[in-house]
């Protein structure tokens, strides 16, 4: 499988995997809505590994990393950010 062609998977296992990332725990929690190339839309939270003053939304969304987590009600998302369509902030 062609990594460029995934959207998004959702993790079965191992739920826990974004809060193994050194710096989890004081990353800014940002609770977001995110549309998707297929049409989907996921809403939960990521976390913008940045420092303060240069933690929003925006910043996250210029990270070179390819693959990002998504942590919904629904489970653990793992996205293709060339995938992401569209990115706002929600309310949590």
């Amino acid at each position: 499988m062609n990594r460029a062609h995934v959207i998004s998977v959702k993790l079965l296992e191992r739920t826990n995997e974004p809060q193994v990332d050194p710096g989890y725990d004081v990353a800014t929690e940002r609770h977001v809505e995110m549309r998707l190339s297929s049409g989907s839309v996921l809403t939960g939270a990521v976390r913008v590994y940045r420092p303060p003053g240069r933690d929003r939304l925006s910043y996250y969304a210029r990270l070179p990393d390819i693959f990002r987590y998504v942590e919904s009600p629904e489970g653990v998302f793992v996205v293709n950010r060339a995938h992401i369509v569209d990115l706002r902030e929600t309310q949590a």
